[in-house]
């Protein structure tokens, strides 16, 4: 999730304290793999967990979903992983029958450390195939989930080369555009703002990446937010555009009353309806 709070929403610890409005059975049984540092930065152990489905044996590597969380303020984002949002996900998605690795990274800072978060994300996927044996994953069959302010990164990760070892790539209230996610935060102008040239946003942009991919990409499943960020989902918008006019296999699920962060704050049948379909799709695509 992106932090944009003002004074009537939801105050920054009960938010990492909800959970997702959505079970499923054996969610409590998963069994876990906790604070595996993956990346030292500036003095700061870089973790993740490792969800396991109940009663897996370890005896054949399974298909992993890696979630790129969303941004915030450093203090916000410390220790994400362990928050009721991603607990919660990686619960889901083992007692689904396939593994989650949840991780932290770093904070863009108010994007004056977009490359420092970018490099983050590349060096977890790096260590989660160099160490796939170790976690019992199965490293030519990864998903990556990514949300909100985190979108740029994961979407990035998926898309920049469509490396063949990603299957499937799920994207929930998402920020597809670098450039969408600045001018949410600082407007048009704004002289105090981090600069980054056109050359910097494409990099970042899922359109643009969508633009020069080299191969078909792997299927795309959109969860929109009808109540979101204006930028986010106009953005959000030109890029589903974009995929379809290149017959990009997409799934689009809009909850049109949805608020930003809709798994954890709206309660309601459509919510768990997304989030039923996005557990297919994932199983879907990473098990058959």
């Amino acid at each position: 999730m992106t932090q944009q709070y003002s004074a009537d929403e939801q105050a920054p610890e009960d938010l990492r304290r909800r959970p997702v409005v959505y079970t499923i059975p054996e969610m409590e049984k998963v069994e876990i793999q906790t604070n595996i540092t993956y990346k030292t930065v500036e003095d700061t152990a870089l973790k993740l967990d490792v969800y396991y489905p109940p009663h897996y044996q370890k005896q054949t590597a399974l298909p992993a979903v890696i979630f790129i969380h969303g941004d915030g303020p450093a203090d916000f984002l410390k220790d994400i992983k362990d928050s009721g949002q991603y607990t919660s996900w990686g619960k889901l998605i083992a007692a689904s029958g396939l593994i989650a690795v949840v991780a932290n990274h770093r904070s863009t800072e108010g994007l004056n450390n977009v490359v420092g978060v970018a490099n983050d994300v590349d060096d977890l996927m790096t260590y989660i195939r160099e160490h796939h044996k170790r976690f019992h994953i199965n490293a030519n069959r990864l998903g990556i989930w990514t949300c909100s302010g985190g979108a740029p990164f994961g979407l990035r990760s998926a898309l920049y080369e469509t490396p063949k070892f990603i299957r499937c790539i799920v994207c929930y209230y998402g920020f597809v555009e670098l450039k969408a996610y600045y001018q949410g935060l600082y407007g048009e102008t704004n002289y105090s703002a981090p600069v980054f040239s056109e050359e910097d946003f494409d990099e970042f942009s899922a359109s643009d990446l969508l633009l020069r991919r080299t191969r078909d990409i792997a299927p795309l499943f959109i969860a929109r937010a009808g109540l979101d960020y204006a930028e986010l989902n106009a953005a959000l918008d030109g890029f589903i555009g974009e995929a379809l006019s290149q017959n990009v296999a997409l799934t689009v699920m809009n909850h049109p009353t949805g608020q930003h962060a809709f798994d954890v704050l709206d309660a309601d049948a459509r919510t768990e309806e997304i989030i039923e379909e996005t557990l297919e799709f994932l199983q879907t695509h990473l098990l058959q």
